[in-house]
């Protein structure tokens, strides 16, 4: 039968190119998710040191400004002298401008409420500041002589110098508030930029293995179970001889180029077997033949020597064959050597060897078992068949008997065709004293 041409989807060229492209496209999605997800953590953390870390930056100085009027204010009630004042004025004035520019800056791209409170206090402290520099530079300038407007005076600026400092601390007050709140929002945006960069490696390190998992499942299904464990069994197939028509069988599946390698070396092995069978088996009884026999024979002789033990040979014959030929033709014949062959079979052990050696004459070599259980088993032989009826196709029933000759391998003498002469001659013995009987050769 023709075999029908492959498609090419079924070859193993496709599925070699299938995986292929499938490892390419695999390794694609591994890159660009990396890329992707590097991408986007780059825009991340580059929002993050451009706006964020600048921002706590000012924030900061911003809030040591405030703390240098702080001192500042404080140094300013103490001033004793003209020249300090002035400095202390200018000092603080300085500082709020510096204020001022800071906030401009915080508040430039949008309007935040915190800095337009600052800026409204320290708006507030300019003026507290600049009466108090005024109340206390005119006090600074009289003498003695006016003592009186001279206390009114510095009554006047400790009252603005308080308010002055009530002031600057809800000032510092509001702005380590504000400092603080943007370094937590600081550290609470870092600690999403660090977690983002820590699921980004989770991910890319997820998508590795999930991918390689997907390239070694398809490694093995196409490559090891798909190839090289089907190329094995073939492999393995035509390292063995079958011996029956099972082993000709290759569990190989498919449809691609191994599937049908497969499928012709089944045929091969069927072949095979068959060659095999008609070299060594008889074709009417199906059992081995004389030359079979022999070569099986030589090979536990060899096994028995090495291992120091007794076999036992049987030769039997079917009692008066030529009789029942004779009146009942050929063909039942036939029956009667294929009934004789089966039931000599069914009484054997797997290791003993049956096979027919002339035209109703069987020989059994039975492996490891001495004389006294190779009466045994001939003796079971012969009921077995003396216990047949067969029926021919006229309902006429024809009972057969055989005579068996036993006789031993020894040890020391491991010699085939020895003990096939001392079996025949137990044999003829069994004949002459009347068949259906067994015989033991009882010498070495």
């Amino acid at each position: 039968m023709k075999e029908k041409k492959l498609k090419f989807i079924n070859t193993i060229k496709f599925r070699m190119l299938l995986v292929f492209a499938l490892t390419i496209g695999l390794l694609l999605l591994i890159t660009t998710s990396s890329v992707i997800v590097m991408q986007v953590l780059k825009q991340t953390v580059n929002q993050f040191l451009e706006q964020d870390l600048p921002r706590v930056e000012r924030t900061r100085k911003l809030n040591h400004i405030i703390e240098k009027i702080a001192s500042d204010a404080q140094r300013l009630a103490e001033t004793k002298t003209k020249y300090s004042l002035n400095q202390t004025y200018k000092q603080i004035d300085s500082l709020l401008m510096e204020l001022e520019d800071m906030s401009n800056t915080l508040s430039k791209n949008r309007v935040n409420p915190d800095i337009i409170e600052m800026l409204l206090l320290a708006q507030q402290i300019r003026s507290k500041t600049q009466l108090a520099f005024q109340l206390m530079g005119a006090s600074l300038e009289l003498d003695q002589e006016r003592l009186i407007l001279k206390n009114q005076l510095l009554e006047t600026s400790v009252e603005v110098l308080s308010e002055l400092q009530t002031t600057v601390n809800q000032l510092v007050q509001f702005s380590n508030q504000n400092t603080q709140g943007i370094i937590d929002d600081f550290e609470q945006k870092k600690n999403t930029v660090f977690q983002m960069e820590y699921w980004a490696i989770i991910f890319i390190i997820v998508v590795s293995i999930i991918v390689l998992g997907i390239v070694v499942v398809m490694q093995w299904q196409i490559v090891e179970r798909g190839f090289s464990q089907r190329l094995e069994i073939i492999s393995q197939s035509l390292a063995r001889v079958p011996k029956t028509s099972e082993e000709t069988k290759i569990p190989v599946v498919g449809n691609d180029e191994i599937a049908f390698m497969a499928r012709r070396l089944e045929k091969l092995l069927e072949k095979a077997l068959q060659i095999q069978l008609m070299a060594t088996t008889d074709d009417l009884t199906q059992v081995a033949n004389r030359r079979y026999f022999f070569q099986q024979v030589e090979i536990e002789i060899k096994r028995a020597r090495r291992s120091g033990r007794e076999a036992t040979v049987l030769l039997l014959d079917i009692d008066f064959f030529k009789t029942i030929n004779d009146t009942y033709g050929h063909d039942v014949g036939d029956i009667v050597l294929k009934t004789v062959a089966h039931t000599c079979k069914n009484c054997l052990r797997i290791t003993d060897i049956l096979a027919r050696i002339g035209g109703e004459e069987f020989a059994i070599f039975s492996p490891e078992t001495n004389l006294e259980h190779g009466q045994v088993l001939a003796e079971r032989i012969r009921q077995m068949i003396e216990m047949l009826e067969i029926e021919l196709f006229d309902s006429t029933k024809v009972k057969v008997t055989i005579s068996l000759g036993v006789a031993k391998l020894s040890p020391l003498c491991m010699d085939i065709n020895r003990a096939l002469k001392k079996a025949d001659s137990a044999l003829y013995s069994a004949k002459k004293k009347g068949r259906n009987q067994v015989v033991v050769n009882f010498d070495l």
